[in-house]
């Protein structure tokens, strides 16, 4: 089984908009989205949401690596980012409401 490394970028090959250039940017999307996210639940879309972002933050940005590490594909990694935000994200939430609404 064949790793690819995104930080050497071993096995992703070097070229300008090759597979190591667009991990590194499925990494950045999936922390940009976190951050919107996190905005939104707090005084926009999704107001009086529970979110949780550091557990969205760890499970998405890890699930982007884990994903491209064994997949070498980064929009595999983009799916498994955005799946571990929301997971993280609102999964965390529901159990540690974080709203300070009364129940």
């Amino acid at each position: 089984m064949t790793f690819y490394n995104m930080m050497t970028c071993q096995n992703l090959g070097l070229s300008a908009l090759g597979p190591c250039s667009m991990a590194w940017f499925a990494f950045a999307i999936v922390f940009m989205l976190g951050l919107v996210v996190r905005r939104q639940c707090e005084d926009g879309l999704f107001t009086g949401t529970g979110f949780n972002f550091i557990a969205a933050m760890g499970l998405g940005l890890a699930g982007t690596v884990v994903a491209i590490t064994l997949t070498g594909e980064p929009r595999w990694g983009l799916l498994a980012g955005i799946l571990g935000l929301a997971a993280g994200g609102f999964g965390l939430g529901l159990i540690m409401d974080t709203t300070g609404a009364e129940a």
